[in-house]
């Protein structure tokens, strides 16, 4: 798979279940039984991993909900991504599928 750019698109899998309690997303992954607890932050970048909205879009919106500049804010969701994506939980849309 090509790296992650802030033009990519990201979708959640289906098998994840995912509800926010408290602010706070759990993901259960019910292929793997594995558990997965995201802060906040990480789980306003999940709820937007649509399949829809690239990388970009997301850090420009974390940075009008967050304390944090658009550089600072991709940059850390590149790597959120590119960490989800290593664990099966979410995968990249072609361009042309969307």
């Amino acid at each position: 798979m090509p790296p992650l750019t802030p033009a990519s698109v990201l979708r959640r899998v289906e098998g994840i279940a995912w509800r926010v309690i408290e602010g706070e997303a759990v993901l259960v992954n019910v292929r793997s039984d594995e558990v997965v607890h995201l802060n906040p932050t990480a789980s306003f970048l999940w709820s937007r991993l649509d399949g829809e909205t690239d990388l970009r879009t997301i850090a420009r919106e974390m940075t009008s909900r967050y304390q944090v500049d658009e550089e600072t804010a991709l940059a850390d969701l590149v790597e959120f991504a590119d960490r989800l994506l290593g664990q099966g939980l979410v995968e990249a849309v072609d361009a042309a599928s969307r």
